[in-house]
């Protein structure tokens, strides 16, 4: 007999009990709930400090007072101070160079005898002048004479005791001295037009002996500041041209450095002195209102260059704002002050600070300030700004917006959106749910662990 046909039944079977079983079953006993999760967080109980807002910029270290010996004149270099190389020290007032003076010598003392010669011209016609004037007076008399005898003719004609021709001569005698007394008059009055153009002409002769000193007096070319020298081009016998560089000194009196801070980090340190002076309004500043606000916050500077493992500072002075925020970098220049980069210090013993040195500048205030302070690593930033993870009174994780200021190390001030006492979150909880159950553990605690 064939069973294989009847082999489905059991697990038909088994199947139809178990359904029976769960359908029959009583009511489905209470499931416990698993006990919430708590996270531990290390946090830091907030109180205010003393710190000093500060920020950096970095830029290259250029002399305050650069110049350049252009010459004026040409010639043959007849002298080139020994000193005159690159990297050497020039005192102010020191002869660097001279060119050949000998054509600018036989100039000036050709402008000089033009003078003299214009002068004696004028001198002439000042005499000229004064016996013109004398003849006419002599001149008017013998005419009063003339005309006195041709009066005396006339009456003796009248009387029948001179001739006609008598008269007629006495005319001719009249009328030929006032043409006399006229000639006089008028080169007389020539003379001043003379003199004009003989003025003209001695004034012209002191622009040239003016221009020709001038030109002997460039052909020395004295330091005008003490610096160093950076760049020369002559040597003795070259010949020299007009507008040649023949060498360039920068000063070592003062360095000045054009530092180029982040408006960022700008904002936050004039956010930080000044509630309402936010970034945005820091970048629409003009020069003029921005170098009137680095006055009233009478910062502090300072230079630090690092060579090696070590570093050194020079004190610095602020001095003014470079113009506005760079389109291209979103940078600010703020130009500092350095008094005597190259003099050693025996207070801060190190390397002169070279022009071309790249190097730090650090703002500060005057004087410390008490303000809440932050680590960096516990500060967090998405679209709508920064933010912090605090404690709240039922030990749960909440979220604080708040509003930065300076940063100093590893410190930022916190201006707004906390308060003394607050706990702060430093350890970054992974996911970070709001309201979530923590476990705070003060981390001058674990560090002292």
């Amino acid at each position: 007999m064939n069973f294989r046909p009847l082999l489905f039944i059991p697990p038909i079977a088994a199947g139809v009990a178990v359904f029976m079983w769960l359908t029959t079953a009583g009511p489905e006993s209470e499931m416990e709930a698993p006990p919430e999760t708590v996270t531990v967080v290390r946090t830091l109980s907030l109180a205010p400090t003393m710190a000093t807002p500060s920020a950096s910029g970095y830029g290259r270290v250029v002399a305050e007072d650069s110049w350049s010996a252009i010459s004026q004149v040409q010639g043959r270099a007849v002298l080139v101070d020994p000193e005159l190389d690159e990297g050497a020290i020039i005192e102010a007032g020191t002869e660097i160079i001279r060119i050949d003076a000998r054509d600018y010598e036989i100039s000036l003392a050709r402008a000089i005898a033009s003078r003299d010669s214009a002068q004696a011209a004028l001198e002439e016609l000042t005499a000229s002048e004064e016996n013109t004037r004398s003849t006419i007076r002599l001149e008017k008399r013998i005419e009063e004479l003339r005309k006195s005898e041709l009066g005396r003719q006339e009456t003796l004609l009248a009387r029948g005791n001179a001739s006609q021709a008598k008269v007629d001569e006495a005319v001719r005698v009249l009328l030929a001295q006032e043409k006399v007394v006229l000639s006089l008059e008028n080169s007389l009055r020539l003379l001043p037009a003379q003199r004009a153009s003989l003025q003209a002409t001695f004034d012209t002769r002191l622009v040239d002996i003016e221009e020709a000193e001038r030109a002997l007096a460039n052909t020395s070319i004295f330091a005008p500041l003490t610096g160093r020298v950076t760049a020369t081009t002559v040597s003795d016998g070259q010949f020299v041209r007009v507008g040649d560089t023949l060498a360039t000194i920068e000063g070592t009196n003062a360095s000045e450095v054009v530092a180029e801070f982040q408006t960022r980090v700008l904002g936050n340190l004039f956010t930080t002195l000044e509630n309402d002076l936010t970034r945005e309004k820091l970048v629409g500043l003009g020069a003029a209102d921005a170098s009137v606000l680095l006055k009233r916050f009478n910062l502090q500077a300072k230079v630090r260059m690092s060579s090696g493992d070590q570093e050194f500072f020079w004190p610095a002075e602020v001095i003014r704002f470079d113009g506005s925020a760079d389109p291209t970098t979103g940078t600010v220049g703020i130009v500092v002050r350095i008094a005597d980069p190259s003099l050693p210090d025996p207070e801060r013993p190190g390397p002169p600070l070279s022009n071309g040195s790249f190097v730090e500048v650090q703002m500060s205030m005057p004087k410390p300030i008490s303000a809440l302070r932050v680590q960096r690593s516990a500060i967090h930033t998405d679209d709508a700004g920064s933010y912090v993870y605090t404690v709240d009174g039922q030990s749960r994780l909440a979220r604080n917006p708040i509003q930065t200021g300076s940063v100093q190390d590893d410190m930022v001030v916190v201006l707004s959106g906390l308060s003394e006492g607050d706990e702060i979150v430093l350890s970054d909880p992974r996911p970070a749910i709001v309201g979530m159950l923590l476990k705070p553990v003060d981390d001058r605690e674990v560090s002292t662990e």
